[in-house]
C-alpha cells in the first residue's frame, strides 16, 4: 500500500514537472517575442541583443602573454601606393612565407605610383590580395592591378549586421565558393591543408589570441628605416590599417566589436581593427586551434532537461514547505546561474563553445513558474478534480 502511494506520488511529480516545463518554454517564448517586438523596449533590446556570457572569458585575456612572432602586422596608416610597394619589396627581401594585403585599390590614382605597385603585385606569387562583398556586388582591386591566377580572399567579417560583435567567421562562402582572406593566407603559407577547407563552410567560433599587444607590429615608415628584419623570415606578414597613430583608440576606421571589448553591454565604440581580426583567425587556422561548437539542438535539449529536473527539485521543496521554498528559491537560482556560467567558461577554456543562455534562462525561470503553476492547478482541481503532486 505504501509502495503504491509512493509510486503514485512519483508519477504525479513527474507529470507536474513535465507540464510546468512546457509552460516555462511557452511563457518564456511569449516574453521573448514581446521583448523583441515592443518598441518601448528597443533601448534595452539593443543593449543586450549582442551580449554573450562567454565574452567574460575573452575580455580577461592576459595582455602580458607572449607576443606571437609567426604573424607580423604592418600598419599601412595613410601611406601612398609607392610607400606600400617599397614596404612589400623590403619584406620580400627577408623571405616571408606569405604576405596578405588587407586593402582594396578600387581605382587608379597616380600613373607612376600605380605602376610601381602593380609591378610589385605581379612580381611575387606569395602575395594575397583582398576584396569584399557589398550585398550582391564584389568590390575588388581595379583591373589595372589584376594579375593572372592571383590569390585573393574576401575580408567581410559579418554578412548580416555591421554592428554585431564578431564571435564567428566564415571561411568558405557558398554558393559563390569564395575563400576568406585569412584562409587564403593560411593556404599560401603552407600551414593549412586544402582538405581542411570543407569544414570552413559554416560559421566557426573565433578562438581569440589577443589584440594589438599580442602581435609583433610595425609602422610602415619604421619598417622602411630598418636595414634588416630577421623576424620576418618564414613568418606571415599582414598589411592593414591599425590607426593613425598606431593603436589610436579614437580611430574607428575599419574597426569592429569583439568579445575582447572590456565593456559588455551598451558598447559605445569598437575595439579591434580588421587586420587584427584576420590575424586572430589566421593564428587559429595555422595552429589548428579550433573551437568546437555544441549544436543548437543539443543546447536546447540540455536546457529542457536542466529545466525539468530543477523544477522537480523546486516542487519537492514547495511540497515540504512553502516558506522554505520562498526562502531558498533565490539562493538556488543564484547558485545555478554561477555553476552554469562557470561550466560554460570552463568548456570554452577547453575549446568547446556552448550557447549557455537558453539553459540558464529556462532553468532559472522554471523555478519562478512553480508559483504560477500552483494557481493553474487550483483552477484545474476545482473544475476537473485534477490530481497533482503539489496539491494532493
Amino acid at each position: 500500500m505504501n509502495f503504491t502511494m509512493i509510486s503514485e506520488k512519483n508519477r504525479l511529480l513527474w507529470r507536474d514537472s513535465f507540464i510546468c516545463t512546457i509552460l516555462t518554454i511557452i511563457v518564456s517564448g511569449i516574453l521573448l517575442l514581446i521583448f523583441v517586438n515592443l518598441n518601448v523596449l528597443d533601448p534595452f533590446y539593443k543593449a543586450f541583443k549582442d551580449f554573450s556570457f562567454t565574452d567574460l572569458y575573452y575580455s580577461r585575456i592576459d595582455k602580458n602573454q607572449k607576443i606571437d612572432t609567426d604573424i607580423i602586422v604592418v600598419n599601412l596608416g595613410n601611406s601612398d601606393r609607392f610607400i606600400i610597394a617599397q614596404a612589400i619589396e623590403k619584406i620580400q627581401q627577408n623571405k616571408p612565407k606569405a604576405i596578405g594585403l588587407d586593402a582594396v585599390f578600387k581605382e587608379q590614382k597616380n600613373t607612376f605610383t600605380d605602376s610601381i605597385l602593380k609591378s610589385v603585385l605581379v612580381k611575387y606569387d606569395n602575395i594575397i590580395t583582398s576584396y569584399y562583398f557589398d550585398e550582391d556586388t564584389l568590390v575588388t582591386n581595379h583591373k589595372y592591378f589584376e594579375k593572372e591566377n592571383a590569390t585573393e580572399g574576401f575580408i567581410n567579417m559579418n554578412f548580416s549586421n555591421d554592428d554585431a560583435v564578431i564571435r564567428e567567421f566564415l571561411g568558405l562562402k557558398k554558393p559563390e565558393n569564395k575563400l576568406s582572406f585569412a584562409v587564403q593566407v593560411a593556404l599560401k603559407s603552407g600551414r593549412l591543408k586544402e582538405s581542411d577547407i570543407k569544414k570552413l563552410n559554416e560559421n566557426i567560433p573565433i578562438n581569440y589570441f589577443g589584440g594589438l599587444d599580442s602581435f609583433l607590429t610595425f609602422d610602415i615608415e619604421e619598417l622602411l628605416e630598418l636595414e634588416s628584419i630577421p623576424s620576418i623570415e618564414n613568418a606571415i606578414v599582414l598589411f592593414g590599417y591599425l590607426g593613425t597613430p598606431t593603436g589610436n583608440p579614437f580611430d574607428i576606421e575599419d574597426k569592429h566589436f569583439t568579445p575582447l571589448n572590456k565593456t559588455f553591454v551598451g558598447r559605445s565604440s569598437p575595439d579591434m581593427f580588421g587586420v587584427l581580426l584576420h590575424a586572430n583567425i589566421l593564428k587559429m587556422l595555422t595552429t589548428n586551434n579550433f573551437i568546437s561548437k555544441v549544436p543548437k539542438w543539443l543546447v536546447y535539449l540540455i536546457a529542457l532537461i536542466c529545466s525539468f529536473f530543477t523544477i522537480m527539485l523546486g516542487m519537492k521543496l514547495y511540497k515540504r514547505s512553502e516558506l522554505i521554498y520562498d526562502i531558498l528559491i533565490k539562493i538556488i537560482q543564484l547558485v545555478i546561474s554561477v555553476v552554469l556560467l562557470y561550466l560554460a567558461l570552463l568548456l570554452l577554456k577547453l575549446n568547446i563553445y556552448i550557447f549557455i543562455t537558453p539553459v540558464l534562462v529556462l532553468t532559472v525561470f522554471g523555478l519562478e513558474m512553480i508559483d504560477f503553476y500552483v494557481y493553474l492547478l487550483d483552477y484545474l482541481k476545482k473544475r476537473f478534480k485534477w490530481q497533482s503532486y503539489l496539491l494532493n
